[in-house]
């Protein structure tokens, strides 16, 4: 496993006889592999503070629920324990891996478990075995189970508890891109069909000469990319329609070149139509 691993804690010094202090990383191996899993097995260590960098497949997870392992051998308790990543992939696998391990705890001999709790640096008496059989079963029986979430879940988890100190509605939703996806398409559908009045029937006209309905929805798509400058442009109001052609990226004044432009260009041209559209809606 090829990782770089940051520890930030200053090794303590050399205690009398030669030993090291307590928390301070193991010698290092000569063997790239042997120095890999003797810094995997220190940063698993719920007592120390480090920061792993390492590629995709290197045991960045195991290297999480050995220490969450850990944590709970060394008798924190399991519904007290948050677990934060970055993606629900990556929670889902933590989760799996946690149930996985100590439903094999239960199964297992003295002999093979104490092998395991070695693997993590954890002596195996006989309390320290009893409490390994045991955590499958106070896993189990939380609600919810064990709490493992993203960052995302877990900030929206807070916003729940305290709604109003957070200025939201308690019924908050969160839409993800496919839901947003759908409400602005629903949206332009609403506006389009709404187009009712002599202008916005003009409007409707001049739009449909420039681009079709699927280019207009990705004109609408880049519009809401860069809101800035379309506040910018609706700001000028009246105004707008007279624009200078440098403020629409336009390199001409003569009509017929503005209009072959906006026929075979999706950028500038077309969305001023589009925002002159939306400004009239």
């Amino acid at each position: 496993m090829s990782r770089q691993l940051s520890l930030p804690l200053p090794s303590p010094p050399p205690l009398a006889g030669g030993g090291r202090g307590e928390g301070a990383p193991p010698p290092i191996p000569q063997s790239p592999r042997d120095r890999a899993n003797a810094e995997q097995l220190f940063a698993s260590d719920p007592a120390v503070s480090a920061f792993v960098g390492a590629s995709a497949g290197s045991g960045k997870t195991k290297l999480l629920t050995d220490r969450l392992l850990r944590l709970m051998l060394s008798g924190a308790a399991p519904e007290r324990i948050q677990c934060l990543t970055f993606t629900k992939a990556a929670a889902t696998e933590m989760a799996v891996r946690l149930q996985r391990t100590l439903g094999r705890w239960v199964t297992l001999k003295d002999a093979a478990l104490s092998r395991e709790l070695r693997a993590l640096d954890v002596e195996p008496t006989d309390a320290t075995l009893t409490e390994a059989r045991a955590l499958f079963a106070r896993v189990l029986d939380l609600p919810g189970g064990m709490r493992i979430g993203t960052i995302h879940a877990f900030c929206q988890s807070l916003l729940r508890r305290f709604p109003l100190e957070a200025a939201l509605s308690p019924h908050f939703r969160l839409v993800d891109e496919l839901d947003a996806g759908d409400a602005l398409t629903e949206a332009r559908e609403d506006m389009l069909s709404r187009a009712h009045t002599p202008q916005l029937r003009e409007a409707l006209q001049t739009l449909a000469g420039l681009s079709s309905a699927a280019q207009f929805g990705r004109h609408i798509a880049s519009l809401q990319r860069d809101l800035p400058r379309l506040s910018d442009a609706l700001r000028l109001g009246d105004d707008f329609a007279e624009a200078p052609p440098p403020v629409l990226d336009l390199t001409s004044n003569n009509e017929t070149d503005i209009i072959a432009v906006a026929v075979t260009s999706q950028h500038a041209p077309a969305i001023r139509r589009a925002a002159q559209f939306v400004q009239q809606r």
